[in-house]
């Protein structure tokens, strides 16, 4: 395991691809760590407005020789914006799918990682593609209710979406600073960052901007940022009732109400799903990054499959 808060940037590689899945020539980017071909790969998804480097956190108190592999979803970090009407998750989940396809190879089934809508986006493409899965462990997904999707869904039709609070204030985020530093220093004094290791902030920053006339410049643009806030995944449910790989999911303790009880609801209905509570906040992997890898070693190891 490595002895950093975070991945070592000499221990990952870079890798683009093709998206297969879109008609507008897409790429979808993210990182590598090789490890023993023997060894279980593990694939790590982030949330909404971050990258893949956020979860690098977490990924460092694996075991070195496990390999790795990070994904910018869709519209962050290097993975381009694709040119849906409105977020569709079930698309974004089979990008990230077939990429995984892509890059796995040979290596077998991988365990997925997901966290916030990358634990959601993770579930739905381990409910259709079961075979590129082992198992699936989701870090405080935002898995909404049936009733808040249908709510999301009439918000959608009425356009009432684009006036919630939420959306407009990601929307309208700062999204340029002076230089990288500026842009660190400023994110440490924002509430949602504030208690995030400093490392992670720092990784968040290298993978999550870039400069662009002299200037640091978020890569997921605020308004993509905001249309997912307002929108909804489509065929949740479905793949919470159909999926066959082990879930286990984690619900912080000072989170978003809905996610508990949805992983009360999720674990009734489908005997593969368990969960548990773990970590302080919504960003627990990168407020914890160790006590999170601790606790999946620990899932990891204790014989379920």
């Amino acid at each position: 395991m490595s002895t950093s808060c975070i991945l070592a940037p000499d221990s990952l590689n870079e890798w683009t691809l093709a998206d297969p899945t879109s008609r507008h020539g897409h790429t979808l980017h993210g990182y590598h760590r090789s490890g023993d071909v023997r060894q279980t790969p593990v694939h790590f998804l982030h949330g909404n407005g971050f990258s893949a480097l956020t979860l690098s956190g977490v990924a460092a108190g694996l075991p070195d020789d496990w390999p790795l592999w990070l994904t910018d979803v869709p519209g962050h970090g290097g993975s381009q914006q694709p040119k849906h009407r409105m977020p569709d998750w079930p698309a974004m989940a089979l990008s990230v799918a077939q990429a995984l396809r892509q890059n796995l190879a040979d290596q077998g089934p991988a365990i997925g990682i997901g966290h916030s809508m990358g634990g959601v986006i993770t579930l739905l493409a381990a409910a259709r593609q079961p075979q590129l899965f082992k198992r699936i462990i989701l870090l405080d997904p935002v898995l909404f209710s049936p009733e808040l999707i249908l709510g999301q869904q009439v918000m959608r039709v009425t356009g009432a979406w684009k006036r919630s609070a939420l959306v407009r204030s990601v929307s309208n985020r700062r999204q340029r600073w002076p230089s990288a530093a500026d842009m660190l220093r400023d994110l440490q004094q924002k509430t949602l960052y504030r208690h995030w290791q400093t490392e992670v902030l720092q990784a968040f920053v290298d993978s999550g901007s870039f400069d662009c006339q002299g200037e640091r410049q978020l890569s997921c643009d605020p308004r993509w940022e905001g249309a997912i806030f307002g929108s909804y995944p489509r065929g949740l449910w479905h793949a919470v009732r159909h999926v066959k790989v082990p879930v286990d999911i984690l619900v912080a303790d000072n989170s978003y109400g809905f996610i508990r009880k949805s992983a009360r609801r999720a674990a009734r209905v489908n005997d593969h799903i368990r969960w548990q509570r773990f970590g302080h906040s919504h960003c627990f992997p990168m407020e914890q990054p160790a006590e999170t890898s601790e606790r999946i070693l620990a899932i990891i190891n204790d014989g379920r499959v």
